[in-house]
Parts: structure tokens; C-alpha cells; sequence
């Protein structure tokens, strides 16, 4: 089972003011390509339906979203990612994370593929309440 950092998610109530801030300071460049859109928006059966912008510096992405403190509710899962943002590793083997979340006592959400088309997504919480997501590509 391989990790890798992939991406940092910020959650805010003002997205336009949040994108144009990191873009200009940094001069983060934009993603926009099929495999960084939100899924959730566009079904009934989704809970998220916040705009997210996709961006990144060359190697690292960020995921600057509309907050939703009620996602979790929703999702009916006690993780809720949407709140204040999270941090993600990708891995190639999501089952397997799972399973030693399980042997580890660590509860977990398996949102399964809620919003990223094709990534099967997983949530946890760290001991100070950090909210972290694990993923693997092409799930689905």
C-alpha cells in the first residue's frame, strides 16, 4: 500500500475572494480538465452541491470549496470534509487502507465515489480532529 500526498481542501463562505487571493499571491494556476469535477453537484442522489475551484501550483493541488456544514448530516457519516477542509493522501489500494483503519480501532467514513468521478473516497479524523481524506483513482 503506496501513499502520496495529493491535495489540500479549504472550505470557505466567500469562494470568488478565497480563489483570487491564492491565485494572485501564489500564482496557483487553475485545473480544468474532466477528472476535477464535482459529481455531487450534478445528481440528486449527492449531498455536496458547493462549487469547488481546482487549482495547483505545478505539483500540488488545491480544492477551494463552498462551505456546507451539513454534508456530513446528509451523507448520514460522522466525518463531514465540507466543514473547514481537509488534507489528502492518494493510494493504490483503498481496501487495504480501510482494513487497517479496522485492525488500528480508527473509525472511518467511506463515502465511497460521492464527488470526484471515479475516486473512491474515505474520511477519517486525527487525534486533534484534523479532518483527513484517502483516496484511490479509477475506482469506479
Amino acid at each position: 500500500m503506496n501513499f502520496k500526498f495529493h491535495h489540500m481542501n479549504l472550505c470557505t463562505d466567500n469562494l470568488p475572494r478565497l480563489t483570487k487571493f491564492y491565485k494572485t499571491l501564489f500564482e496557483l494556476g487553475t485545473i480544468q480538465d474532466e477528472s476535477h469535477t464535482v459529481i455531487s453537484r450534478q445528481r440528486d442522489d449527492r449531498a455536496y452541491t458547493g462549487k469547488v475551484d481546482f487549482l495547483t501550483d505545478g505539483d500540488i493541488e488545491f480544492h477551494w470549496a463552498e462551505r456546507d456544514l451539513e454534508t456530513g448530516f446528509k451523507m448520514k457519516q460522522f466525518v463531514n470534509p465540507m466543514g473547514h477542509g481537509h488534507f489528502c493522501f492518494r493510494t493504490d489500494d483503498i481496501q487495504g487502507f480501510m482494513r487497517k483503519c479496522d485492525q488500528l480501532g480508527l473509525r472511518y467514513s467511506d463515502y465511497g465515489c460521492w464527488a470526484i468521478p471515479g475516486w473512491h473516497q474515505v474520511f477519517l479524523q486525527d487525534p486533534d480532529g484534523h479532518v483527513i481524506e484517502v483516496h484511490q483513482p479509477n475506482v469506479f
